[in-house]
């Protein structure tokens, strides 16, 4: 009987056939290569060195692994193959059970059970038989079983299970394979009893992590503030100065990822800054941060209270500023403590002075002056000027007084041998309740003639102007002259004499290269001041010019035509004028710095004008009557003016406030009012010196008083005067 080939002989080689080969397979370039051909694995060196590996078992369970790189036709292979398996032992077991039966015995289909059985003892044989184990099916997509040694085999019960999942399952197409699958086991499977996970677990699971790293980088932000404090909470380190001293290599500090934030640094400068560095900053501040520094700490305090600071914040206050060249006299006294040869004397208390000041401005706002009259002359007072030292006033008495500043009493008077006073003049009068001092007259007792002065040269005239600075004095009379005197020493000696005006002086101003007067006769004289040669004459005005006021090259006049000018000394030219809305003018004032011009007169206004335009900004409330003196005090701010009603009026400088009256401080009219930073000194017709003191009284107010208050800070002159003008001279 024909026995078909059994097709077992057909089957594919796998593994362990290709191994027996002599030569290795030569490999084709457009073939895939696989992990085994790629890498080294222990079954290529268990085959080079002729030792015996296990068996493969291919009945593991399939779990699902990422997804493989083993296309769909090798599955389908590996399915074929199982299924040309099971053939194979099933036309065995007919084979077998053929030949050891008679032909007469009806044929019985072997169960799958001793199929298996077969299948599992040839295995058996096979493996006590061949020299060599099988090897692991690269290719396959199950991953390897590994027995271990000794075990003969597996219940067909078992074997069974094992061969019905090979048939049902397929390898699984995202599951590992070859090298992979043996160096990578498969995990343990979930337990049946495993805790189900809760709808929003991953979520809570995030918000935990993500509160644990702000919770890190919060403390790694606090870890930074601490070092910046000065406390660093590391070891291994000193202290925080020696920390600091090192600060650019990064040694001391916290290992930190986070942004530093600039309002966490907490560094006292202060405390680290060398003493000139820490007050070079606090100069910049100016006197009420001062005080709060002062209040934050005990080095704070040492260091805002400290005189260097003071003294910067205290001069750039108070100190009058320069803006034109030749520096403009300026009237009384700086208040910025002792200068001497221009420079500001070391060592004075410059915070209490600073305190001192303020005081001062308070009472000029709060309007709560003393009184200090002035007696000795004997007929109207048209004229003043002072200093810190001293008074000089003139007179219609035709003479010259000088009082001392610091004992309100007359020192000197200078006139003609036929002026000399008469004893019990002038008749005592009325005085202010706030009063301090009413020295009375020296006039025809010894202590009086002995202060008398004859000089070499006077006037034999009324005293209408005078001017000053810490060399020359100019003064003005109604003798169509002036004469200047050498006031450098305590004899008040005359120089020269100039002649060229053709009525009574009116008002002089001078710098340190001219001298101008002006004149009722409508014109302005312009003087060298060395030699006392006259250099041009100015002429426009239609009336009496009765005030002149002088700023570099630039001039400015006032007169009785009710118009006021501006001239160019260089050119002799009118470049503007600035006119009245009615009748003349009897006093005009030209800002430090060039740019105003006041004016007030016969209509009872004072009139601010932009000295560029022309136009006028503002008027002043009006006064009871003619507005005899005008006086600009720009380096505080104040527009004092005195008129023929009997008062004198303080106003803001910027805003044109009136914030000071005082009536009947005196019993005639006000000639002249002149101010500094303390004072206001005001000349009467009742031949009287009015001085309102707004610092009598005030702690510290003796430290203001410089030494050289007519001298500047770049050793230039200070001080400024203006004469006054006769009420019968005016041209209205």
């Amino acid at each position: 009987m024909h026995r078909r080939p059994s097709f077992l002989a057909h089957r594919p080689r796998t593994s362990s056939a290709l191994d027996d080969r002599d030569q290795p397979a030569p490999f084709e370039a457009g073939m895939k290569r696989t992990a085994s051909q790629t890498f080294s694995t222990h079954a290529q060196e268990a085959r080079d060195t002729q030792t015996h590996l296990g068996s493969v078992t291919e009945g593991k369970r399939v779990v699902d692994y990422p997804q493989s790189q083993h296309s769909h036709s090798s599955s389908l292979s590996r399915a074929s193959q199982g299924f040309k398996h099971i053939c194979r032992r099933l036309s065995a077991s007919a084979s077998a059970s053929s030949s050891s039966t008679t032909t007469t015995t009806a044929f019985r289909r072997p169960s799958l059970a001793s199929i298996f059985d077969l299948s599992d003892s040839s295995s058996k044989e096979n493996n006590a038989d061949s020299p060599r184990a099988r090897l692991q099916h690269h290719d396959s997509g199950v991953p390897p079983m590994i027995h271990e040694s000794g075990v003969t085999g597996i219940h067909s019960k078992f074997s069974l299970k094992r061969g019905l999942s090979s048939i049902r399952r397929k390898p699984a197409v995202s599951g590992p394979s070859g090298e992979y699958a043996r160096f990578n086991p498969v995990p343990a499977p979930i337990p049946a009893n495993y805790p189900t996970i809760q709808p929003g677990s991953a979520a809570r699971a995030a918000a935990a992590a993500n509160n644990e790293r702000l919770n890190l980088q919060r403390r790694q932000e606090q870890e930074v503030a601490k070092f910046l404090a000065g406390y660093p909470s590391y070891e291994g380190v000193g202290r925080i100065e020696d920390v600091l001293k090192d600060n650019e290599s990064g040694v001391g500090m916290v290992a930190c990822s986070s942004r530093l934030i600039a309002q966490d640094k907490k560094i006292d400068p202060i405390k680290f800054l060398p003493a000139e560095l820490s007050a070079m900053i606090l100069t910049n501040l100016d006197a009420e941060s001062l005080v709060h520094a002062e209040q934050c700490s005990k080095p704070w305090y040492a260091a805002a209270s400290s005189p260097h600071v003071w003294r910067v914040v205290f001069l750039r206050k108070f100190t009058p500023e320069v803006h034109v060249s030749p520096t403009p006299i300026m009237m009384g006294g700086a208040g910025i403590g002792d200068v001497r040869n221009g420079r500001v004397a070391p060592g004075q208390d410059w915070k209490g002075m600073y305190k001192t000041r303020k005081t001062i401005n308070r009472r000029w706002w709060s309007g709560t002056p003393n009184a200090i009259y002035l007696n000795g002359h004997t007929d109207s007072v048209y004229c003043c000027q002072f200093d810190e030292s001293k008074i000089i006033t003139g007179s219609r008495d035709r003479t010259i007084r000088v009082w001392d500043m610091r004992t309100y009493k007359c020192v000197k008077v200078i006139g003609g041998p036929s002026n000399r006073p008469s004893p019990n003049t002038p008749p005592t009068l009325e005085t202010n309740k706030n009063t301090v001092i009413d020295h009375p007259s020296m006039n025809g007792r010894p202590e009086g003639n002995a202060i008398y002065h004859v000089p070499s040269d006077y006037h034999e005239a009324s005293i209408l102007c005078l001017q000053y600075d810490d060399k020359i004095m100019v003064t003005g009379s109604s003798d169509h002259t002036c004469i200047v005197w050498d006031i450098s020493s305590s004899e008040y000696e005359p120089l020269y004499r100039l002649r060229h005006h053709a009525a009574g002086v009116l008002d002089v101003c001078l710098d340190d290269k001219h001298i101008i007067s002006c004149s009722k006769d409508a014109t302005i004289n312009v003087w060298e001041r060395a030699t006392g040669n006259h250099i041009r004459t100015l002429t426009g005005h239609r009336g009496p010019v009765n005030a002149v006021q002088l700023r570099g090259h630039l001039l400015v006049s006032a007169s009785g035509d009710g118009i006021a000018k501006l001239w160019n000394l260089e050119s002799g030219q009118c470049i503007k004028e600035f006119p009245s809305q009615d009748r003349g003018l009897a006093a005009v004032e030209f800002s430090d710095d060039a740019k105003y011009v006041l004016a007030g007169g016969n209509d009872h206004v004072v009139y601010k004008f932009d000295a560029m335009s022309g136009a006028v900004l503002h008027t002043s409330a009006r006064h009871g009557g003619l507005v005899r003196s005008l006086f600009l005090d720009a380096h505080n701010g104040r527009v004092i003016s005195g008129s023929y009603d009997q008062s004198i009026r303080i106003a803001d400088f910027a805003s044109g406030q009136i914030f000071g009256l005082y009536e009947n401080w005196t019993t005639s009219w006000i000639l002249s009012a002149k101010s500094d930073y303390r004072r206001v000194v005001a000349t009467s017709q009742d031949g009287r010196t009015l001085i309102l003191d707004f610092g009598w009284g005030t702690e510290g107010v003796g430290g203001l008083i410089g030494g050289d208050s007519l001298v500047g800070k770049e050793g230039v002159v200070l001080g400024e005067g203006r004469g006054a003008r006769r009420r019968s001279l005016l041209g209205f």
